[in-house]
């Protein structure tokens, strides 16, 4: 076979924290015993992963996590991290195949959260069963499960992060929240504020899970960075090493191991997973992992790729693949930045704080449904400030939003398992992506939403940025699609496998439709969800031990 070129496993050492979070983690595994058997073993230490171990841990279970990456060093930012993370086979924008696709968002301890912008928005009803608009020749995309259904878990998670700011009642009939008061629009943000009034908008504050004020000992947001560029350097946002991993890493219940990378899934009956299989990527060693239960919190592109690369006599085509749908129905958000300048004080200027975070202070959802959209169905605006300061404005005050939609589901989009292999011999990810001709011309509505609004705030030099999200992305969704006929879907409402019993899904390749705002709030709040009947589960007398 094949090699695809990608980082070796301990690809620039230095990158790494010198320092384990705790007693409960190592890179590698030591001397434990190989026969243990685990409650539960998660694999992923992300968004979805951390609150799913989060919460089983706290139900009395015995939790082992395996994470591929390391814990970065707190130098690290976001260009170095992304030269730790292998690639994947991709279609380019004139549908050439490259090795460039890009399946993760970051690939180390906390995934993503160490560097997103702490973004936190509940979905919408319309989310949760948007069949009236969305056509997909028959693609189920209604939810097995509602908006009022998940909104008790959206509050748990509301308080653990910190969440702050938002619409007032998040477009959810009323329902509860659990956000605390939002921050200080910025000087760009209270330009926009004024400029979408003058068109008739709602803008709101933008709910980041990001403190404001200090909170249950984690310290209040200083200002000082944007967040999507480098770790928070005072511990104000909610990324999960902070909020959920730390924590647990003295917990005589939970053991956390970096550096391991998780190969596939083992049977020995039908119906149900024996052990993991996993490579040490410190010792170079293959190891399995016994466990009564198996959370996949890897995203949607490498949790579709475990299970695939999962064959056994039992799933010739790979665990979960009864229905032959794991891996397809990928989803990515389609988005694009639009920005221009307008002229400010020179007291706005001279402020060393215009140009530090957070990343966003005001968000409009007024075109979120639009009936003079494509299709009815238009996305998220909001502010994106810039976060890399030698490209920086300094002489005038920019103005940078984002716009932020859903793709219709295709089951045609796929993530499949290449003929390539990458470092470790495991056959590299294939990423085959097409966009749909109504989502480019839905995208092309909302850009020209964003030019009106920097128009109406007085903006010059207004200029478009694409993303490429089409060679993958931080929003991930759809590759192992919930449902409940086992026959068109992969997992149940409740995220396990209709055809492996111990088996859960809790990142976003369970969502049959993807939503059009940033999914992460969405995504741990199924995980906690999800976490609930793995507990129960477990605790039933009829539970395999495996």
């Amino acid at each position: 076979m094949e090699h695809l070129r990608g980082p070796s496993p301990l690809a620039n050492p230095g990158a790494r924290h010198p320092e384990l979070l705790g007693p409960a983690h190592r890179d590698g595994f030591g001397d434990e015993a190989a026969d243990r058997v685990w409650d539960v073993c998660v694999i992923g230490s992300g968004a979805s992963g951390a609150v799913a171990a989060d919460r089983l841990v706290r139900q009395g279970l015995d939790v082992l996590m395996v994470e591929e990456g390391f814990r970065l060093a707190g130098h690290v930012d976001l260009d170095e991290a992304e030269t730790l993370c292998r690639q994947a086979v991709a279609r380019d924008d004139e549908g050439n195949w490259t090795d460039e696709g890009w399946p993760w968002t970051t690939s180390n301890l906390g995934g993503g959260t160490v560097f997103y912008g702490g973004a936190s928005f509940r979905y919408q009803p319309f989310d949760f069963d948007p069949g009236s608009l969305i056509d997909t020749g028959g693609t189920e995309v209604r939810w097995p499960y509602t908006l009022a259904e998940l909104a008790p878990y959206y509050e748990v998670l509301e308080r653990r992060l910190g969440v702050c700011g938002g619409p007032p009642a998040e477009g959810s009939n009323g329902a509860r929240h659990s956000r605390g008061p939002a921050h200080e629009p910025s000087a760009a943000a209270r330009v926009l504020y004024s400029a979408g009034e003058s068109l008739g908008y709602r803008p709101f504050p933008t709910p980041l899970a990001i403190n404001r004020d200090p909170y249950e000992g984690r310290a209040g947001c200083d200002r000082v960075s944007l967040c999507v560029s480098h770790a928070c350097p005072t511990g104000a946002k909610g990324d999960v090493v902070a909020v959920f991993l730390a924590p647990l890493a003295a917990h005589p219940n939970f053991m956390l191991r970096t550096g391991v990378r998780a190969v596939r899934l083992e049977q020995n009956r039908a119906g149900e997973v024996s052990a993991l299989r996993c490579l040490d990527r410190v010792s170079g060693q293959a190891r399995e992992v016994r466990a009564r239960a198996f959370v996949l919190a890897c995203n949607a592109i490498q949790t579709a790729a475990l299970l695939l690369r999962s064959r056994t006599a039992y799933s010739p085509s790979g665990v979960g693949n009864h229905s032959g749908l794991v891996g397809r129905g990928l989803c990515v958000k389609l988005s694009e930045y639009v920005s221009g300048v307008v002229q400010a004080a020179p007291e706005v200027l001279a402020d060393p704080d215009v140009h530090k975070g957070p990343f966003s202070t005001v968000a409009f959802l007024d075109h979120y449904l639009d009936e003079d959209c494509p299709t009815g169905v238009g996305g998220l605006i909001y502010e994106s400030k810039r976060d890399r300061a030698p490209k920086l404005v300094r002489d005038a005050l920019e103005l940078r939003i984002e716009t932020i939609l859903s793709d219709h589901p295709n089951l045609d989009n796929r993530v499949g398992l290449s003929r390539y292999v990458d470092e470790d011999g495991l056959p590299a990810v294939v990423l085959d992506y097409r966009t749909d001709p109504r989502d480019q011309a839905r995208l092309r509505y909302m850009t020209g939403r964003c030019e009106r609004l920097l128009r109406a705030a007085g903006a010059d030099g207004i200029r478009h940025k694409a993303t490429g999200f089409a060679q993958g992305s931080s929003h991930l969704h759809g590759t192992c699609r919930a449902g409940d006929d086992p026959a068109r879907s992969v997992v149940d409402g409740w995220g396990r496998v209709h055809s492996a019993d111990n088996v859960y899904v809790v990142d976003g390749s369970f969502m049959p439709y993807p939503g059009g705002l940033n999914p992460t709030l969405t995504i741990q709040a199924h995980a906690l969800r999800t976490s609930k009947a793995v507990a129960s589960h477990l605790a039933a007398p009829h539970a395999a031990h495996v």
